[in-house]
């Protein structure tokens, strides 16, 4: 009996082996296969090893080899490549895990790739400290949002901000927040849940590192047609401030220079014209917040509102504000 479960096992651990000690620069021969199967207690002979690895390559798992003195095998064909799980530890580093859990996170997606591509991404472990305030339930905050989105359900939390000691001060007087929840973004290194109220217009944005004790609630979602094919992409070119503000379609005049920032900003779908000396035109809706005016100021004088003449006043008070207060 213990010979036959070996047999029905040994499939799946000799792709594990492959996957793991295996890239196209590093192959096993059929020898190193069969002792790294005997360290988990499967035998094997070569020439049933060939036949499982045919039987692997027949069901879609393309395992390659060449022949030098022996058969060499390994696995190219992965779900991400080393710079795509590079990219993802970047994204993991930079957000409110404590650094233990972006240290595990990290060592998982480490292992898509193979030990020897693992090595390579090794300082990605290292120095997971950041001056970030962290928060270790924000995995478990997570998976309840998404349970919430997917039954369409309402989720409740409590919602805090932090006062100058960086004590919690908690919103509502502590009282839990129920809403329903739209979909959750990542932007400029923190997590945030959009939602929407049951009889008002517009979306509220939370962010989910302030977020405690959340729940899905046993309570369906309030259903808005408005909703219902929300364009995320579209949301994203709009705001400037995760916290929102009214979207007006916005008339910019900017130099040169800027073109490569309004297309990383408004998207490349966005249609730019030339404008007055020498300067050019785009219309884009925009999330009118102080954000926005932030970094239009930030330009020094490199990106200028041309209308609604309404958001050119707001503007101006804006700068006005910023001047009176030195």
């Amino acid at each position: 009996m213990a010979h036959d479960s070996e047999q029905k096992i040994k499939l799946l651990v000799l792709y594990d082996i492959l996957c793991r000690l295996t890239d196209e620069n590093h192959a096993l021969n059929t020898d190193e296969l069969i002792e790294e199967l005997g360290k988990q207690g499967i035998k094997a002979s070569p020439r049933v090893l060939t036949r499982d690895i045919e039987l692997l390559n027949s069901h879609g798992y393309e395992i390659l080899s060449y022949k030098k003195k022996y058969y060499y095998y390994y696995v190219v064909n992965r779900h991400f490549d080393s710079a795509e799980i590079a990219m993802l530890a970047d994204v993991v580093k930079a957000s409110k895990l404590s650094s233990g859990q972006k240290s595990t996170l990290i060592k998982k997606l480490a292992e898509m790739v193979g030990c020897y591509q693992a090595e390579s991404l090794s300082k990605h472990i290292i120095n997971c400290d950041t001056p970030k305030r962290s928060n270790s339930h924000i995995i478990y905050s997570i998976d309840a949002i998404d349970r919430a989105i997917n039954e369409r359900k309402k989720v409740s939390f409590l919602y805090y901000s932090l006062d100058e000691k960086k004590n919690k001060v908690y919103r509502k007087d502590g009282a839990r927040y129920i809403t329903n929840p739209l979909v959750m973004v990542w932007n400029k290194d923190n997590y945030y849940l959009i939602t929407y109220p049951d009889r008002h217009d517009g979306t509220t944005t939370y962010r989910i590192d302030r977020m405690e004790s959340v729940k899905v609630e046993d309570i369906d979602i309030v259903e808005k047609a408005e909703f219902e094919n929300f364009d995320i992409e579209k949301y994203r070119t709009q705001v400037f401030s995760m916290f929102g503000g009214e979207v007006h379609t916005v008339e910019l005049q900017f130099v040169k220079e800027m073109i490569d920032d309004m297309y990383d900003k408004f998207g490349e779908q966005i249609r730019i014209t030339p404008g007055s000396n020498d300067m050019f035109r785009v219309k884009v809706p925009i999330q009118i917040s102080p954000t926005f005016f932030s970094w239009v100021a930030g330009s020094c004088g490199k990106v200028h509102i041309l209308s609604p003449r309404s958001i050119n006043e707001q503007f101006k008070a804006f700068v006005e504000r910023i001047k009176n207060a030195y």
